[in-house]
């Protein structure tokens, strides 16, 4: 009877360790299979400075309407490097964009790095651009904005996952000739200011947005929505 009651206890202690060993392992796999899928991420695109990165182009256009109702056609394209590590999110990023209509004709280039941070449903970023830009009415021959070198603050928060998502940025611009300075009270924040809205969808290594900007100068205020594609190979 007693080595009955003992075997009974046994047993009972051994599917106790069975179930506990049992709970073990398929906490230590729900670690291996997390950790792997963090592995993963930092694994994908190329590694430089211990980031990864990977190159893209993003071509875009629109449509400027000035104050007077006048439209302009701008097309451009930007090419650049996304990197990260972890939440870290970076974009160094080199473009340009022409303008032009019957009466109008203008161009951008900009050279520009934001970094900032990008949970799973939230990203904020900030950085500098460097830009030279002008634009000119072909028929009288006189500079709408002289072509000058000038410095940009953009700053971005986006909403949403990865694959659709919103986003709302400002970035006022400062410029180095007294031509592009705007009279006092014009320009909410430097000698231009610039706010915008979008909304995008990322479908593997291809990606759509559709937005709005507006651009506040000296010269007048100019609205623009905008269509941009990105690839990155």
């Amino acid at each position: 009877m007693l080595t009955l009651l003992l075997f009974t206890l046994s047993s009972a202690h051994a599917d106790d360790d069975t179930v506990l060993k049992s709970k073990n392992k398929g906490d230590k796999k729900e670690d291996g299979e997390k950790k792997d899928k963090k592995k993963k991420k930092d694994d994908e695109g190329g590694k430089i400075l211990g980031l990864n990165w990977e190159p893209y182009v993003q071509p875009g256009g629109g449509v400027q309407i000035d104050a007077s109702g006048d439209t302009a056609v701008t097309a451009g394209a930007d090419v650049g490097i996304r990197y990260w590590k972890g939440k870290l999110e970076g974009d160094l990023y080199l473009g340009g964009t022409y303008i032009t209509s019957d009466t109008v004709a203008g161009y951008d280039v900009h050279l520009g790095d934001t970094t900032g941070y990008r949970a799973k449903y939230f990203g904020i970023a900030g950085g500098l651009e460097a830009r030279y830009d002008g634009q000119s009415d072909i028929v009288t021959g006189e500079d709408i904005f002289k072509p000058a070198f000038g410095v940009g603050v953009p700053v971005e928060l986006t909403v949403g996952p990865k694959k659709y998502y919103a986003k709302a940025g400002v970035m006022p611009a400062w410029y180095f000739d007294e031509a592009r300075k705007p009279a006092e009270g014009v320009v909410p924040l430097g000698d231009e200011f610039q706010w915008s809205v979008g909304a995008g969808v990322k479908l593997g290594q291809f990606k759509g947005e559709l937005g709005f900007s507006q651009l506040i100068t000296g010269a007048g205020t100019y609205n623009t929505p905008t269509i941009v594609l990105g690839y990155n190979p």
